[in-house]
């Protein structure tokens, strides 16, 4: 990025800011990498690559739209980072809750329990409707 391009100022509640973009999309992720170590140092490696691969779409997707906040408006490059998400947790959760050995499984303190795989597959599609409903709400009061 040149020093003439400036990021798009979104017209919400939504702004481009490096704290809140790295730190919600790390601090969304980085378990996943933590999830790939445990697999990894109980032999299942296959098993590992898919958290570690999660990781890595997260990270680039993010760093891709950083990357283009001079032509793209922050909050939809959030929604698109959130129904990223939407798609990669559950994805990584409910493979490592099927496929984890026993072993695993128990050292992680994974929960056998079907309701924190129904958190883990809500969070960002309610995280999506929230921030959707505080952007619309700073559009109205904006435009009064």
């Amino acid at each position: 990025m040149t020093m003439s391009s400036r990021p798009l100022a979104g017209p919400g509640r939504f702004q481009w800011n490096a704290g809140a973009w790295f730190g919600s999309s790390l601090g969304s992720s980085a378990w996943m990498i933590v999830i790939s170590c445990f697999l990894v140092f109980y032999d299942q490696r296959k098993l590992a690559l898919v958290p570690a691969v999660g990781f890595a779409i997260v990270l680039f997707a993010s760093l891709l739209l950083w990357a283009r906040r001079d032509r793209i408006y922050p909050f939809p490059a959030m929604m698109g980072l959130l129904g990223l998400l939407a798609i990669a947790i559950p994805l990584v959760w409910i493979t490592v809750s099927l496929n984890g050995s026993p072993e695993a499984l128990a050292v992680m303190n994974w929960p056998s329990s079907i309701w924190p795989t129904v958190l883990v597959c809500t969070i960002a599609p309610a995280l999506m409707v929230w921030f959707l409903v505080l952007e619309r709400s700073a559009r109205r009061t904006a435009s009064r």
